[in-house]
């Protein structure tokens, strides 16, 4: 996993490196251009976008360290052969942004006021437009000269490229507002450890192609911290281990409480997921009237009825997909609630959570909404009322631009693993930890996805995986099998299916894939 840390932290992080090492300001900032410099190059898309453009490039600066590093960046591209470059620049400008104003036009960058009457003109037809506005440490709504300099860069034609984050990205100024706009690039040259924020769901479409840049600070910084970006490489920690000579029942064995009228797929869907996570059995316990419908769709998973559960022991059960929020759910919710067992809870089962009243669990608990499952249970957690539409407001608000404290606090309040699902998913341990899943895959958001992924979770789950565990190889193994399938296309979610099966598949006890 790649650390990610909060704006708060990165600054820290740059006065601790200037005050351990003796670094200037000039020294940090030139380590970040040589990284930026060299990934804009390195990148097909934005130097084509540059040979395209006229100028090839054009920065468009505030008054702080991100125009420093912006203005530092376009040196570094003048000296490596490219011409015509410009910077804007307002008239007033801190020491170290002045000293790599100074710099470019001694590498021959142009530079023009933010309203002189050229900037409008050199900005639309810049090939890539750096947008060096504001940073981590910019707070409030643009103003002045700032926010004439951010309308120019919105009129930009060519490829906007944001230095470390896009300006505008920043934490919540007031509970009953949304933050302003922050600029929308197509690609962010975020140095190492990587920021959060962008990655909070409210802001992440603005950032684009979130591009690392190392070099800047030692290897090791951000370390320590609690957050963390997942890639495909971390699956195979995540996956509970097989032994060659296991047997079904070694694998553990699911209990799915799913479906009802019109519910019938999700609950397929989620039983056929859990046994592709390598669950060794999958029973689904299904209204009695529903039984012969299901029963007809499952081959490999079996199908009972909630009147006659049969004798098997469960290694982990799953609640929630398709199955309707009556009262009779609800009174099953709080037996679940209790049991000794690893539960896992999604759609229909969160809504009966969310009026239910039930707080922290002490078995291992995973939930798994989408953000208007979440809502409810956030503003629970908060202290507020889930009935209340204001403090439902507030909760999904915070869910979206104050992603990492709401999920460690819905995550802390109910003793579970949260699961925050969206194009890219967020997820919570009550211990603080929390992880990201960057997926942003469009064909993924097709009906019955989510049911996959709770069985998916249900599956690690029986096997073993603690519910931490659990939740990271399931968003991992869904959110590539989402991947590999849209090479080809649009896809229904039952294709998921053998795909997650393909990737759950874990490793033998001697290290070997299996």
């Amino acid at each position: 996993m790649r650390p990610l840390v909060g704006f708060a932290s990165a600054l820290a992080l740059d006065a601790s490196a200037r005050e351990r090492y003796g670094l200037a300001d000039d020294l940090l900032m030139e380590a970040a251009a040589v990284g930026m410099a060299a990934a804009i190059e390195a990148d097909p898309a934005l130097r084509a976008a540059m040979a395209s453009g006229s100028p090839a490039a054009a920065a468009v600066c505030g008054g702080g360290g991100n125009a420093g590093d912006a203005l530092a960046v376009l040196r570094r591209l003048a000296l490596s052969g490219k011409k015509g470059l410009v910077a804007i620049a307002p008239e007033r400008l801190g020491p170290v942004a002045e000293r790599r104003l100074a710099e470019a036009r001694l590498a021959g960058v142009r530079v023009i006021g933010v309203d002189d009457d050229e900037a409008r003109r050199a900005v639309a037809g810049a090939g890539v437009v750096l947008d060096g506005l504001s940073g981590v440490g910019f707070k409030g709504p643009a103003r002045g000269a700032l926010a004439r300099a951010a309308a120019l860069i919105s009129s930009a034609s060519g490829v906007v490229v944001s230095v470390d984050v896009p300006s505008g990205v920043g934490a919540l100024q007031s509970a009953d507002a949304d933050p302003g706009e922050p600029v929308r690039a197509a690609a962010t040259l975020c140095v190492e450890p990587l920021k959060a924020e962008p990655y909070y769901p409210g802001f992440r479409p603005f950032a684009g192609r979130i591009l690392p840049i190392g070099g800047v600070f030692e290897r090791s910084a951000g370390s320590s911290s609690t957050m963390a970006l997942l890639g495909p490489e971390d699956l195979r920690d995540a996956l509970p281990r097989l032994d060659p000579d296991c047997h079904k029942g070694e694998r553990g064995a699911v209990c799915a409480f799913a479906g009802s009228y019109g519910g019938v797929g999700a609950a397929a869907l989620c039983s056929r997921a859990a046994a592709a996570a390598g669950a060794g059995s999958v029973t689904l316990l299904a209204r009695d009237e529903l039984v012969p419908i299901l029963s007809s769709m499952l081959v490999s998973q079996m199908v009972r009825p909630e009147s006659d559960p049969g004798a098997r022991r469960f290694t982990a059960a799953l609640a929630g997909p398709g199955w309707g929020v009556d009262e009779r759910n609800a009174g099953r919710l709080e037996e679940l609630w209790d049991a000794a067992l690893p539960l896992a809870l999604d759609a229909d089962a969160l809504r009966l959570l969310a009026a239910s009243g039930l707080s922290r669990r002490c078995s291992p608990l995973l939930l798994t909404p989408h953000p208007g499952e979440f809502a409810p249970l956030a503003a629970l957690a908060s202290g507020r009322d889930p009935d209340d539409p204001a403090a439902v407001e507030l909760a999904a608000r915070r869910a979206r631009f104050d992603t990492a404290a709401v999920v460690a606090e819905t995550a802390a309040y109910y003793g579970a693993v949260v699961a925050l699902k969206g194009a890219v998913t967020w997820i919570g341990d009550p211990d603080g930890r929390l992880a990201v899943w960057d997926g942003r895959e469009p064909a993924l958001a097709t009906a019955g996805s989510g049911d996959v992924l709770a069985g998916l979770a249900a599956g690690f789950l029986a096997r073993g995986a603690s519910a931490w565990d659990a939740a990271r190889a399931a968003v991992i193994v869904h959110g590539l099998a989402g991947r590999a399938l849209a090479r080809r296309g649009f896809f229904e979610a039952e294709a998921l299916v053998p795909e997650a099966a393909r990737l759950s598949y874990g490793r033998s006890s001697d290290g070997d894939e299996g």
